[in-house]
């Protein structure tokens, strides 16, 4: 599995964690606002909505770092190919 796999199974497993908590946040708005334990709750969903937000951050630069050095291989592989054809 190369580096880009692993951050597009990272990313679908932040995507499915969203989808999760924001079905809880429904729920919550329709039922529970009242209730200390859910408010609770909503509050540690909304701080991992937020770590969330920072993991996405840090992988679009690994994203970007990895896409980069794939580019700068496939450069590589060219000239190098280039090169062994002119000989």
């Amino acid at each position: 599995m190369d580096h880009l796999d692993v951050l597009r199974e990272k990313i679908a497993l932040l995507r499915a964690e969203i989808a999760q908590i924001q079905a809880l946040n429904q729920a919550y708005r329709i039922r529970h606002r009242n209730e200390p334990d859910a408010q609770i709750a909503d509050v540690q969903r909304q701080e991992r909505l937020q770590a969330i937000q920072q993991e996405l951050v840090q992988l679009a630069g690994l994203g970007w770092k990895v896409q980069s050095v794939e580019q700068m291989k496939e450069k590589y592989r060219s000239r190098l190919h280039l090169a062994q054809k002119a000989s």
